[in-house]
């Protein structure tokens, strides 16, 4: 009987051991796809052809707006903001720099459409909830 008890919990500790590898390796693969090493594509405004890219790690201070960064144009509604060192930037976006010797703090807008499901499920996590369908 002490035999089969041995061999049951061998048995389960084996596997919680398994379970807790597998879980480790997703939560972690998943940590990294979604803070640090990921990317965020912005824009300097909703309707700027210009799409950079920064590092999850650059971004800070993500929050619903509708004034955008550079020429504080308004936008019809709540958009997805955020700001990071202009020289984090990779890519063609409206940044002159003219304005003095960088780097610079940019406002930066973030839309759904360019981005992953992921980062963009991680982005509303942070700033709140999807504020674009409320009415005034």
């Amino acid at each position: 009987m002490l035999k089969i008890l041995w061999f049951v919990f061998k048995l389960l500790w084996r596997v919680l051991r398994l379970v807790a590898v597998i879980l480790s390796l997703t939560i972690g693969f998943a940590w990294r796809q979604t803070l640090g090493r990921s990317n965020v594509y912005v824009r300097r405004d909703w309707n700027d052809r210009g799409l950079g890219r920064v590092r999850w790690a650059d971004l800070y201070a993500p929050q619903w707006d509708t004034i955008s960064g550079g020429t504080q144009v308004e936008n019809p509604l709540p958009l997805l903001h955020a700001y990071v060192w202009c020289d984090k930037v990779r890519g063609n976006i409206g940044h002159s720099g003219a304005h003095g010797p960088g780097p610079h703090n940019i406002k930066v807008c973030m839309l759904r459409d360019d981005n992953s499901r992921r980062i963009w499920r991680r982005l509303l996590d942070l700033a709140g909830p999807d504020r674009r369908l409320e009415l005034g």
